[in-house]
């Protein structure tokens, strides 16, 4: 039910929302057809509809090097897959979807097409490596509920609408500013309207969009838990969530779906095999201490409202209390590791502020400063004016970098150590040191990644790295430097930060023969310094110093 009323109340909306630009746009250049305007919504949602597999196909062949695989050969490497496939598309009345497999060992899974008749499937390696087989066939169930129930046509469908609103905000206050004419100005009026409102609407959308995707992915759950078993789609979803070590080659699948997978790829990176490393470490309570920032930390929270995805500590609660479910007790669970609320809500207020910081600085400064003009406690200098908001906002810049990646002496640790931090902060980083090996590229087959995938003996750790010359020493890097770098053992220093998904930023890489160092920090210190540097120079030239 909440699936059914949040598919129609979101698509209701976006098509009124689109609806309502068109023929604005209709009324601006003085022709008005309600029929037509209807018809340029439903062609374009049509059109791409009819081409996006097609596309999708060459896409996934050609950058992730995708195959066809038949139902048998699918039988072979996961016969419980195979069985459920045939089930569920001999009681929904569709055919077998088109399967396909894609050699890498980053365990993951989506769908797409334009209807039930032309569904895909898609698997990696890792799935058939790393998911024992009722687990496999748990993350196909999740994938057939996407297709049974028809999610790739109405997420499409709702981007679509989305993009166009974008497009036509854009577009309308680009025709409206380059017109000019006397006789235009009603009409150029009215496409600024059209721009300002359907920047809005886009806005908008874009997060129902998200919520509709997240609603969407919790029915796929309860799909797959009803054609296999909710502990199986649950270990799953933590296997893939939070990796698996029991490959030297285990990097991501990058960007390969956004809206219809069984994670967010695109924002997953790793989160660090907390399932298996649990296991062997004979310490599970370090998984279950790992739901605690999904369930618990007000960053979570936030960030979820920017993903296609649910937390996976959230879709999991959830599968929990599906009728079998018996692995995981989240009651148990927050009784057995209750978290300070007051210590996690302060640190949170403390990382919004100094996040906010160059924000507050860069409105603050001139507000003070024409309020002071205004009482006449000051006298309005343009100089001192200019420069001082550069030197506000290039210190505000300074500390926020600083406090993000502040300087110290790195912490002794491991992976497993970091994830179950229930603490841990996209704003705020810990400093680590962690020994282990490089066991791929940052994004799975990527020729041109410059980040890297670190192995230590209880999980995988995505490394941001980041050159001092941006761009072309980042491309270089990863040209040159990550092909020589894989399979090396490592210790690394950087910064820990988790938000939906957890990654170190690289301070330093020491291999057995070299010290690679990493300038992540650089940007944000040599940005701040600039308008600093500048604002000074605007102050003692031509201001009052």
């Amino acid at each position: 039910m909440r699936r059914a009323f949040a598919t129609l109340l979101t698509l209701s909306v976006l098509s009124s929302f689109l609806f309502v630009v068109v023929l604005g746009v209709m009324v601006a250049v003085g022709y008005i057809n309600v029929g037509l305007a209807i018809a340029v919504v439903v062609v374009l949602n049509l059109l791409l509809l009819l081409v996006t597999p097609t596309i999708n196909d060459f896409i996934y062949q050609w950058l992730y090097g995708m195959e066809w695989i038949s139902l048998e050969e699918l039988r072979e490497r996961s016969p419980q897959s195979a069985a459920v496939i045939e089930t569920v598309t001999d009681e929904y009345g569709y055919d077998t979807p088109k399967l396909g497999y894609i050699e890498d060992s980053n365990p993951n899974a989506f769908t797409y097409g334009t209807a039930r008749f032309n569904g895909r499937i898609v698997l990696t390696e890792g799935c058939f490596e790393f998911l024992d087989d009722g687990e496999t066939a748990s993350v196909v169930a999740h994938e057939l509920g996407h297709i049974t129930s028809r999610d790739f046509i109405i997420m499409t469908v709702a981007n679509t609408i989305v993009q166009i609103l974008y497009l036509v905000a854009i577009h309308s206050w680009r025709f409206g500013a380059h017109s000019g004419s006397n006789k235009d100005n009603q009409a150029n009026k009215i496409l600024f309207g059209v721009a300002v409102l359907s920047y809005v609407l886009w806005f908008v959308g874009e997060y129902m969009v998200l919520y509709l995707s997240r609603v969407r992915e919790y029915a796929a759950d309860r799909f797959a838990a009803e054609y296999t078993h909710p502990d199986q789609i649950s270990s799953a979803l933590v296997k893939i969530a939070y990796g698996i070590v029991m490959s030297e080659d285990n990097p991501e699948l990058s960007k390969a779906t956004r809206n219809i997978g069984i994670m967010n790829v695109d924002s997953s990176k790793n989160d660090g095999m907390m399932y298996h490393n649990a296991t062997q470490n004979d310490d599970p309570d370090l998984l279950l201490r790992a739901f605690l920032f999904d369930l618990k930390n007000p960053w979570a929270k936030l960030l979820e409202l920017n993903s296609t995805h649910p937390l996976t500590g959230k879709r999991v609660r959830t599968l929990s209390q599906v009728q079998g479910a018996q692995r995981f007790d989240f009651d148990d669970i927050l009784d057995r590791f209750p978290v300070d609320r007051r210590r996690m809500y302060a640190e949170f207020l403390r990382d919004m502020a100094v996040l906010v910081l160059p924000a507050v600085a860069a409105v603050g400064f001139p507000l003070a400063y024409l309020t002071g003009v205004y009482t006449e406690a000051i006298t309005f200098s343009l100089a001192a004016f200019v420069g001082g908001w550069l030197v506000i906002v290039g210190l505000g810049s300074i500390v926020r970098t600083l406090y993000k990646y502040p300087p110290g002496t790195p912490e002794e640790t491991t992976v497993i150590e970091l994830l179950a931090d229930p603490y841990a902060s996209p704003v705020n980083a810990s400093i680590a040191r962690l020994d282990g090996k490089l066991i791929g590229r940052g994004t799975a087959g990527y020729r041109f990644s410059e980040d890297l995938m670190f192995k230590d003996s209880t999980g995988l750790m995505f490394l941001k790295y980041e050159s001092w010359f941006p761009f072309l020493g980042n491309l270089l890097f990863s040209i040159r430097r990550v092909p020589e770098l894989i399979g090396e053992s490592v210790t690394v220093e950087g910064w820990y930060l988790r938000g939906i998904s957890p990654w170190v930023g690289l301070k330093e890489l020491q291999t057995s023969d070299e010290s690679i160092r990493g300038f992540i920090r650089l940007g944000g210190l040599v940005a701040g310094g600039l308008l600093t540097v500048i604002g000074l120079v605007v102050l003692i030239v031509f201001g009052p110093l």
